[in-house]
């Protein structure tokens, strides 16, 4: 789990995350380089990221749009396609957004890893999308 106050109304870290165009500019570590996204972001929806890591591997996600609540929470799960940790693995991820004085409140939860390496390597590069994100959306 990670929390955050995000300088930015509720709303527009919603969109943010919701928004294929505005996701395509923040979303992903620092070091990875997107090459698709698909942001169906509707109940049942595909999410799909197609990305290069940080060693040049090709890798894609999959996952689909489970909870949208409109300004304050979205749900959708998370696969990792070719890696054999995940052959029959779904986690969930859940970020939940409330307001605060000085901005948004937002709380990351990424549940059902397979494996305590997973698990780190997710904490790190979602805090560094989460980076990308608090300066993303300051700018507008």
């Amino acid at each position: 789990e990670i929390k955050r106050v995000i300088k930015a109304p509720r709303d527009r870290v919603y969109a943010a995350w919701i928004d294929p165009s505005q996701m395509k500019q923040w979303f992903g570590p620092v070091d990875v380089k997107t090459n698709n996204l698909l942001v169906d972001a509707r109940v049942g929806g595909e999410f799909r990221w197609d990305l290069t890591n940080a060693d040049g591997e090709e890798m894609t996600m999959l996952g689909e749009f489970r909870e949208l609540q409109p300004g304050r929470k979205i749900v959708f799960t998370w696969q990792w396609q070719d890696d054999a940790d995940w052959a029959d693995h779904v986690s969930v991820v859940t970020v939940n957004l409330s307001d605060r004085d000085d901005g948004t409140e937002l709380r990351l939860t990424h549940e059902n890893l397979p494996n305590e390496k997973s698990r780190d390597g997710h904490n790190r590069g979602w805090n560094s999308a989460l980076d990308k994100l608090e300066n993303f959306v300051a700018e507008k």
